[in-house]
């Protein structure tokens, strides 16, 4: 019995090590980019006519109520979601008419959406400007049901994330919150 809790104090242990690494490699990433964006005018644009390349940092995302703000790099992919929140290749960019998809992990950066209401403001800053968004509705789907990405006509920002935010390992659903700009 004694090993098995020194065993246990040790993997405890490890894991909060783990955690706190983590935590402070999102941290420092943020930080650092956040700050080379504030002091770069094209710091994140792409040239005219060509797509960003993959963990190209976009912008910043921030949802006031919550205080959530968040670097947003090009791609969904483990790596690009591992420091922040990452823009969904294929979906428009801010200024640009269509639906910017942004994907984030449910228990980091987007765990506070699960609180986001009709009117909630959102913002996504970029060297560009600034743009505003604003709650219209919110949605649960299928991880294969990405027609909520589908284009449009105006200017949309569709949040996903994975669903339940209580799940344990990976979730069965996605979490899907639709802005409209103001």
């Amino acid at each position: 019995m004694r090993h098995a809790g020194n065993l246990l104090f040790l993997l405890g242990s490890a894991l909060l090590v783990w955690c706190g690494i983590v935590w402070t490699g999102t941290g420092l990433f943020d930080w650092y980019e956040a700050r080379a964006l504030k002091h770069s005018t094209n710091y994140g644009r792409a040239p005219a006519g060509t797509a960003p390349q993959s963990h190209d940092v976009i912008g910043r995302l921030a949802i006031p109520r919550f205080r959530v703000s968040a670097v947003v790099v090009e791609g969904d992919d483990d790596a690009a979601l591992r420091f922040g929140a990452g823009h969904v290749p294929g979906t428009s960019l801010p200024a640009h008419p269509g639906n910017v998809g942004i994907a984030a992990h449910r228990d980091t950066i987007f765990r506070q959406l699960r609180n986001i209401a009709i009117r909630d403001d959102i913002q996504f800053i970029t060297a560009g400007g600034s743009y505003n968004y604003r709650v219209t509705s919110t949605e649960i789907v299928r991880p294969e049901d990405t027609g909520v990405l589908d284009g449009s006509r105006g200017e949309e920002l569709t949040l996903i994330t994975c669903y339940p935010f209580s799940y344990i390992g990976p979730a069965p659903l996605r979490f899907i919150v639709h802005a409209r700009r103001t």
